[in-house]
């Protein structure tokens, strides 16, 4: 597993992109008010959207060397993309985040500013003050996240599906990334799992669900339950046969 070097003090914020053509521009500005005055750089991940995501992206930002702009042309993977932004990435500290304002920039300082005491700072929308505004999404995300603490050691996370996170970059690239940068939603999963069986020291915070500004959801809410349950399963099943912590030395 190798890196780029890091460049001190800068933030870099990965935003794995797919038909995002509206929301792009407008959330790597907000992005870069939310942070002022601290250096940032965007990392925009784009799945080979066909409306054209990262032309927009490159237009709004010409010559601009904090904004830096991917396309992956095959293989169309969530996890995969985040994995791309991560080893491209050049800051010290990493943020990963949607790019349809699920995830609210205005989260961001605190995300960032609490990694002076802890290696990994996670959103969660169910701690107190913490929601989603949809009441139905709210009480089934919130079941399935009960029904991952009970499956997997260790489990302090209430939000394990969320994906928001800020966190230091010599604690992540001692996760296994193969065993977690693939798939979708469900790499989030993994990855708490593997930071919980490293002993990185967590933080949560309640965050409120956005609104997304504009476009459609890129997933099916039933197809993406299901991939959760069988990351669950498959990760319940490694640590039964004793394989998790071993992982992790």
């Amino acid at each position: 597993m190798t890196s780029n070097e890091s460049a001190p003090n800068l933030i870099s914020v990965i935003l794995p992109a797919y038909n995002e053509r509206e929301n792009i521009v407008p959330l790597i500005q907000e992005i870069r008010q939310a942070l002022a005055p601290r250096p940032v750089e965007v990392v925009v991940v784009d799945d080979n959207s066909p409306d054209g995501t990262a032309e927009v992206a490159r237009q709004a930002f010409p010559g601009d060397e904090f904004v830096k702009v991917f396309v992956r042309p095959s293989d169309p993977s969530l996890g995969k993309s985040i994995r791309r932004g991560l080893e491209e990435a050049s800051g010290d500290i990493l943020v990963v985040m949607d790019t349809d304002f699920n995830h609210q920039p205005s989260y961001l300082p605190i995300l960032v500013d609490n990694l002076e005491h802890f290696d990994c700072v996670i959103a969660s929308r169910f701690l107190y003050g913490g929601r989603m505004n949809s009441r139905s999404r709210h009480l089934l995300s919130w079941g399935f996240n009960v029904f991952v603490r009970l499956a997997l050691p260790d489990g302090q996370i209430t939000d394990n599906l969320y994906g928001f996170f800020a966190i230091r970059r010599e604690t992540l690239f001692r996760v296994p990334f193969d065993r977690v940068f693939w798939g979708y939603g469900d790499y989030f999963i993994r990855l708490v799992y593997y930071l919980q069986q490293g002993k990185t020291s967590l933080l949560q915070i309640p965050v409120v669900n956005g609104d997304r500004r504009a476009g459609e959801a890129n997933s099916s809410f039933v197809g993406v339950f299901r991939e959760y349950f069988r990351a669950t399963m498959e990760l319940s099943l490694r640590e039964r046969l004793g394989h998790g912590r071993r992982d992790c030395d």
